[in-house]
């Protein structure tokens, strides 16, 4: 039984994945699962005010100079939804049939940029393809697959069952998943990309970035620690980058690939990919689910923001001095 005290001390991802609700992953029709999965995320975000908050005031930093606000709310609403879509989407991606799985992607996804990596595989080389938290990114590694690439995905489980479930898939459809909190990633990544496999990293968590001494990148308009791990697979790999993004839309999904670097250019890859996906998500900033972890990234410039709002409403709001 879902109690306050229980669901207050988990995580959305967790909540989500509880034995019960795997279950019914297994059982019900997807339709009935959405609505579901979508009265347990409205449940959670309930009873998590504080996240909630943290959330809307992040968005609403961060969005406020480009939308007017009918369309900010709405976005809003639409981020709250979005975040539980990914949840949705992790479970049906480890518990249901996988051959359901690789028929849905067949008649809902197409691929904008599949020449990238269709040269890539031509030359016999491996690749790094950067993604985000962003759309349907737990669809990613089987498309790939399913389209005949050699993949290999730095990843990091929630749970212990989504963990064993993901490996079999993997295996099954010839992935490597890399655990990232396990030993010798970074070694095991690159062992990955020299044997001619395409390596898929996230850029944007911001909690596990490994901060440059004095480098720096823009994270929506603020110079923060630059991310060193994009930089140090590129250095050592020497192989082209792209990044890989698959957004959700009315009638399905579309896979974009985007070119990068190409392997040889002194660049860092890390801003560059942060550059490209912060794109993305000023246009799609209802697709993107990493809302929480720049809230943290951006608290002080958030807070600021905040009491200087907080003063400009007292400052209206005091009374004026009658001169007559």
């Amino acid at each position: 039984m879902y109690t306050k005290s229980k669901v207050l001390n988990l995580g959305l991802s967790q909540f989500l994945q509880l034995s019960f609700n795997v279950k019914l992953t297994q059982l019900l029709p997807l339709i009935c699962l959405r609505i579901y999965l979508y009265s347990l995320g409205i449940f959670y975000f309930s009873l998590k005010r504080a996240e909630r908050i943290k959330i809307a005031l992040c968005l609403d930093y961060v969005l406020r100079p480009y939308l007017k606000v009918p369309q900010f709310y709405l976005r809003s609403v639409k981020t709250f939804q979005g975040i539980i879509d990914h949840y949705c989407e992790k479970l049906i991606m480890a518990h249901r049939p996988l051959s359901e799985m690789m028929d849905f992607l067949r008649r809902h996804l197409r691929v904008t940029g599949q020449g990238y990596l269709d040269r890539l595989a031509e030359s016999g080389k491996g690749g790094i393809l950067v993604t985000g938290h962003f759309g349907a990114v737990e669809f990613l590694p089987l498309t790939l697959a399913m389209k005949g690439y050699k993949v290999a995905m730095i990843s990091r489980f929630k749970t212990k069952k989504l963990r064993e479930e993901l490996m079999k898939r993997a295996e099954k459809t010839g992935v490597i998943l890399i655990d990232a909190d396990e030993p010798n990633v970074a070694f095991r990544a690159l062992k990955a990309i020299k044997s001619g496999r395409i390596l898929i990293t996230e850029c944007d968590e911001f909690s596990e970035w490994r901060p440059h001494h004095s480098e720096q990148v823009s994270v929506f308009g603020h110079r923060v620690s630059r991310d060193k791990t994009l930089d140090f697979f590129y250095r050592r790999a020497k192989v082209p980058a792209f990044m890989g993004l698959i957004r959700r839309e009315k009638r399905g999904f579309t896979l974009s690939i985007d070119f990068l670097a190409d392997g040889y250019k002194d660049i860092s890859l890390a801003a560059k990919a942060w550059e490209k996906l912060e794109g993305y998500i000023l246009k799609y900033p209802q697709q993107w689910y990493q809302w929480k972890g720049a809230a943290a990234q951006l608290a002080e410039y958030i807070m600021q923001d905040q009491r200087y709002k907080r003063r400009r409403v007292q400052y209206i709001l005091a009374p004026r001095p009658d001169f007559s």
